[in-house]
């Protein structure tokens, strides 16, 4: 009677083994995967650009340009040019972080990790990042993944530097990359089947002359014993054999692009969100590719277009710092840390067909890369012009004699036609970007006719107006053009200042929205000679109150614009507007401007930078401007790591000869026509043949100094440095130049006598 017996027992017994089982089954799963959430999946790629895509040479990228989303990467690192090494140090890091420089400027060949299981070079790694100001902690990416026990999976080189911890060991599992397709796409499958987030080094794609080189893992001295020197491989030039031989972009390519399709095809059945990244340059700067499949963190998905994220708040632009708070928000951990620069990537609205979609981005790569060929030009000869300027504007004004005769009434003309197409360059600079001139089959042509046009239609405007009879009508024009440029470019997305001449370069990854430095000294010096332009008529009516009032609401307008989040985005610059229009609305008033006013405007500005900063930093992570992120650097202890950045920025462009010439020439003659010539004893300052031009425009000299302390300010707060004063000087020196040659004209004899013509030149000379 006991057989009956047995199967209960049996069944009892396998009931218990399969609760035991599924509890430790439930202890066992990892959180994501009790979460049901998908795996990340990342391929990291160098130097692969959108125009190296094509549909039968590439078909892995071409397919994801159909059915993902993409975009652009600007790739830049600690330098212009980045290495391989820097694109995977920048996931490794969350910021911008570089391998020491090698003197012949070639870049590291990756390794696999030894026997050791430590990333070669890892120790040149750590030295780097410790020398630069960026902050950068190589590991941090690893060190997460190690302290949330999130299991990880690295294939190639790139992979073993992403995923390392601290100590230069990939965390999780690393695999050497496979030498087939077929063997990648297995090996992709199973690593997703048993990790959370997956790394591949599809490889590195470099320019006929910028091979990689192999490179010992510390660097050797300058000096050492005979037999311990390490030859390195010199940098070949184009025009070597060496170079000849070397595999074309086209072949390079198709090696990327299979294995690429082969991580693809091993990720198809795990549903896992695939990131496709080409994390730095080729040898030669430009904007890099990106694609995205799968489910975002956002909860949208990667599909029908084009990427964006919250450090560059552009459709179809990405950092390679983004890369990192996305795998990070991909599997679940937090993506906040404020050692974090970038920001986590997203799909934009759906668009157009992906040949569109494709297009568009060619054409921003385009545009990016023929900016930088115009730009350089475009500083040089705006330098040299002004020095020409300046010169002849201390000769012309300063010499004696009738201005109704010739030769002085011509050159007076002329000098203040000059002076106004100069002051109305910057802006027209800006305002190229209104038309495509870069899909032109002739681009840098193109760029110096647009930029003429601009140039010669703001200067006419200037001069035909009713406004011209007013002593500073022409100057105020063009002051406003710049103003009301600027005021609405920052309000719809600064589609003008980006890849402009004089204004932030996506290549090169310093701003992507909002005011750059040079928007902004242009941006005060404009306004403060709008203010004057406005408040000096209303004082000679006797409307003191409503010319108070125009002066501190133009300030006011140009503080918000400038400083708020999403506008103008700008940490130095309402300090420098506060102050500067401060003082001149104090002066408007009829007040008189002292060190304790100054010192309160001084805090005054202080507490709106801070409460910008907190508003946006009280903002999630995603929607932070670059406001929010300095305070939440500050909260972490990295002021003084941005600061010191600042310092070293601005001493290195300090010597700067175009900066420099702007600088002292503008200061000089700026001199010469407020002050006047050589004080006699006993005064203060000199009665030069243009000391009764500050007679005749009491707010002259209020102005230039209101803007010279804005510029010094802005140069002490940004990290342009002399770039920021020398920018404001390239307007409201011009301006003061036209507005001084205008008075000659009015007084042919220099002040001695009455003005001739103009009824508002003689009230004004009279005043």
């Amino acid at each position: 009677m006991l057989t009956p017996a047995r199967p209960r027992a049996s069944l009892l017994r396998g009931a218990v083994l399969t609760l035991v089982l599924s509890l430790a089954g439930i202890l066992l799963a990892t959180p994501a995967q009790a979460a049901d959430e998908p795996p990340v999946l990342l391929v990291g790629m160098t130097g692969v650009r959108w125009d190296d895509v094509t549909t039968l040479t590439t078909p892995a990228l071409w397919s994801l340009s159909r059915d993902g989303s993409v975009g652009l990467v600007a790739a830049r690192s600690v330098a212009s040019r980045s290495c391989p090494a820097d694109g995977w140090l920048a996931v490794s890091t969350g910021t911008r972080a570089a391998d020491v420089r090698s003197p012949d400027g070639t870049c590291r060949a990756l390794r696999e990790p030894g026997e050791s299981g430590e990333v070669p070079g890892w120790d040149d790694y750590v030295a780097a990042a410790d020398a630069e100001s960026y902050g950068a902690q190589p590991g941090f990416l690893g060190d997460m993944l190690a302290e949330a026990a999130t299991p990880a999976t690295g294939i190639g080189p790139g992979a073993a530097i992403a995923l390392a911890d601290a100590a230069g060991i990939p965390v999780g599992t690393h695999e050497a990359l496979p030498s087939t397709s077929s063997d990648l796409t297995r090996a992709v499958r199973d690593a997703l089947d048993a990790s959370r987030l997956v790394v591949v080094d599809a490889g590195s794609l470099r320019d006929p002359g910028y091979a990689t080189a192999p490179r010992p893992s510390t660097p050797q001295p300058t000096a050492s014993a005979p037999g311990d020197e390490l030859e390195e491989p010199a940098l070949p030039e184009l025009s070597t054999p060496d170079a000849i031989i070397e595999p074309s972009r086209a072949i390079q390519a198709q090696v990327i692009d299979a294995r690429v399709g082969a991580a693809i095809a091993g990720a198809a059945r795990s549903g896992a969100t695939v990131l496709v990244v080409s994390l730095a340059d080729s040898g030669r700067t430009a904007l890099q590719l990106a694609a995205a499949s799968g489910l975002a963190p956002n909860g949208e998905e990667y599909v029908d277009s084009l990427l964006t994220s919250g450090s560059t708040r552009q459709a179809g632009l990405i950092q390679t710092v983004d890369v990192t708070p996305t795998l990070l928000d991909g599997i679940g951990l937090d993506s906040s840390a404020a050692s974090l620069s970038g920001a986590v990537i997203l799909p934009g609205p759906s668009t157009a067909t992906a040949t569109t979609r494709v297009a568009q981005l060619l054409d921003i790569q385009r545009h990016a890369t023929m900016v930088t060929r115009v730009s350089g030009a475009y500083s040089a000869r705006l330098v040299l012009i002004q020095a020409v300027l300046f010169i002849a504007a201390a000769i012309i004004l300063t010499r004696r004699g009738r201005s109704d005769r010739a030769p002085l009434r011509p050159a007076l003309q002329a000098l203040q036609v000059s002076a106004l197409a100069l002051a109305a360059a910057p802006v027209a600079s800006f305002l190229t970007n209104t038309i495509p001139w870069w899909r032109s089959d002739m681009p840098i042509t193109t760029f110096w006719w647009v930029l003429l046009g601009w140039i010669a239609l703001i200067t006419a405007v200037a001069m035909v107006g009713p406004w011209r009879r007013n002593l500073l009508g022409p100057a105020g024009v063009v002051a406003g053009v710049t103003v009301a440029v600027l005021v609405v470019d920052a309000c719809t997305g600064s589609t003008l200042v980006i890849d402009s001449p004089m204004g932030a370069h996506r290549i090169l990854a310093a701003r992507f929205y909002g005011m750059s430095n040079q928007a902004f000294a242009l941006l005060t010096a404009a306004g403060l000679l709008l203010a004057v332009a406005i408040a000096d008529p209303l004082l000679r009516r006797g409307r003191r109150g409503i010319a108070t009032a125009a002066v501190a609401g133009l300030g006011l307008l140009l503080v918000v614009v400038d400083g708020a989040p999403g506008l103008g985005s700008d940490f130095g610059g309402p300090p420098a507007l506060i102050l500067a229009f401060a003082m001149l609305t104090i002066v408007v008033s009829g007040r008189t401007v002292s060190w304790k006013s100054v010192a309160l405007i001084g805090l005054v500005g202080v507490v709106v930078v801070g409460g910008f900063a907190v508003l946006d930093w009280m903002r999630p992570p995603a929607d932070r401007t670059h406001l929010g992120r300095f305070f939440a650097t500050v909260l972490d202890g990295g002021l003084w790591d941005v600061v010191g950045r600042k310092i070293a920025v601005n001493l290195r462009v300090l010597t700067s000869w175009r900066y420099l010439v702007t600088a002292i020439g503008g200061i000089a003659l700026t001199w010469l026509v407020v002050v006047g010539g050589r004080p006699r004893r006993g005064e203060l300052m000199g009665q030069g043949p243009l000391a009764g031009l500050t007679r005749a425009v009491p707010l002259l000299r209020p102005a230039v100094a209101a803007i010279g302390v804005a510029l010094t300010v802005g140069f002490l707060m940004n990290d342009s440095g002399i770039v920021v004063p020398a920018t404001g000087i390239a307007l409201a020196v011009p301006c003061l130049v036209a507005a001084a040659a205008q008075w000659r004209l009015g007084v042919p004899d220099g002040g001695l006598g009455e003005p001739v013509s103009g009824a508002s030149v003689g009230a004004s000379a009279r005043g």
